[in-house]
């Protein structure tokens, strides 16, 4: 069979699909059970750019991004793929397969942002999607959570549960700081740690956990508009019986640039735009970025090879999203997802991680991830695996300088 007629095979099966996605919701249920099969958890995603539609539907290749943005405007919800492998956690289903499905909402990113009312609307249409699979609950991933209110605008409007994911997300930076800190040879304790985006839903309470763990500097960095959130948020990491960090130790910057002191950088920004640029950064600096889109580059990581960033990634042994998310890894998922997961094999049916951020919670969801094997996923950079070379090459940043030999004086 020649490559252009298995091309076109396939766009004719994925279109199909899509015809049956869009009879979904105004089909009874037991109509939808012949159609597909149930779904015990969901996980909700969007296209963040032209490149995400093209992971569903290669032949968006082959036509212009402007076209594409106006189509996608008005698809309705897609199933994206289903969840296998995932085993249940519960005692009454300890080890019985539990699957799931990844449900696409067909807005952009860009989209989103620019009518957020029209954004919720299609997030609660995709949720109601899910809900008709079958799904008890569902995680909200890139931008849906936000876009929500952290998932609060869709808790009264669904029977299912949701959550956000950002209880899990904040346990998998943690554990990605306490590992570079580890790869680098450095105590925690002697490094000065920047949160980009620190005045945020995500990058408040990070900033309070990262200043647990008693940085050599914690520097808070957001825009201008949210100064005042972020001296009240140094002032409270900074008193006695709280976080207990020296102030002189906590210091508050709008100024991007300031990134330039930082040994490591946690990017939390809701931002739509690459935010971190080459000049930025000093060498030997190590980014954790947790942002979608993306707010580093691989212009960046092209142009400044003395610096290292870092995906935020979880791994869920024996699990298969059977998404194309270009993982290096098959059981890599991001870490929204990896919350869902957790959830969904413990058959959980209320809401979780929604509105104010509830602190016990990343304990909470971090040893049920680690009695299920989850983790911290291997080191990458846009996906492509982090060498020991460059591991190696950052770490001489942070090794001390030798000391010359002393020569001895001829008379």
């Amino acid at each position: 069979m020649s490559k252009k007629l298995s091309s076109a095979i396939e766009s004719i099966g994925l279109i199909l699909f899509a015809l049956r996605d869009f009879l979904i919701p105004w089909l009874p249920v037991f109509i939808v059970r012949c159609l597909v099969k149930k779904g015990e958890f969901g996980f909700l995603i969007h296209p963040q750019s032209l490149s995400d539609v093209q992971k569903k539907f290669p032949f968006a290749k082959f036509v212009s991004s402007r076209f594409i943005e106006k189509i996608i405007y008005h698809l309705p919800p897609l199933i994206g793929s289903r969840i296998t492998g995932l085993k249940g956690t519960d005692f009454l289903n300890k080890d019985q397969p539990v699957n799931g499905y990844i449900v696409i909402c067909p807005l952009s990113a860009k989209q989103m942002h620019l009518d957020p009312k029209l954004a919720k609307r299609r997030i609660l249409k995709t949720v109601q999607f899910a809900e008709k699979l079958g799904c008890k609950i569902i995680g909200l991933g890139a931008l849906t959570a936000s876009m929500t209110d952290g998932g609060t605008y869709l808790s009264d409007k669904v029977k299912t549960g949701i959550t956000s994911g950002h209880a899990y997300t904040t346990s998998i930076i943690l554990n990605m700081l306490d590992e570079v800190a580890k790869m680098l040879e450095k105590d925690l304790r002697t490094l000065t740690v920047a949160v980009l985006g620190a005045a945020g839903y995500m990058g408040n309470p990070v900033s309070r956990l990262i200043s647990q763990k008693k940085p050599g500097k914690l520097l808070l960095i957001d825009r201008q508009r949210k100064k005042q959130a972020l001296e009240k948020l140094a002032k409270e990491i900074s008193e006695p019986r709280k976080e207990v960090v020296e102030p002189r130790k906590v210091v508050v910057s709008v100024n991007i640039s300031d990134l330039k002191e930082a040994d490591i950088i946690v990017v939390v920004t809701n931002s739509l735009e690459v935010i971190i640029q080459p000049r930025h950064l000093k060498p030997g600096a190590v980014i954790l970025d947790d942002t979608a889109p993306r707010n580093t580059s691989m212009e960046l990581v092209m142009q400044r090879p003395d610096v290292l960033v870092l995906d935020v990634v979880a791994n869920a042994p024996e699990v298969y999203s059977n998404f194309n998310f270009h993982f290096p890894i098959k059981n890599d998922v991001y870490t929204c997802l990896g919350e869902t997961l957790i959830l969904g094999a413990r058959r959980w049916e209320q809401n979780y991680a929604l509105g104010l951020f509830d602190y016990g919670l990343v304990d909470e969801i971090s040893k049920w991830g680690q009695e299920m094997g989850f983790g911290v996923a291997p080191f990458r950079t846009f996906n492509q695996l982090v060498s020991f070379d460059k591991i190696n090459k950052i770490k001489t940043f942070y090794q001390p300088a030798p000391v010359p030999e002393a020569h001895s004086l001829k008379g």
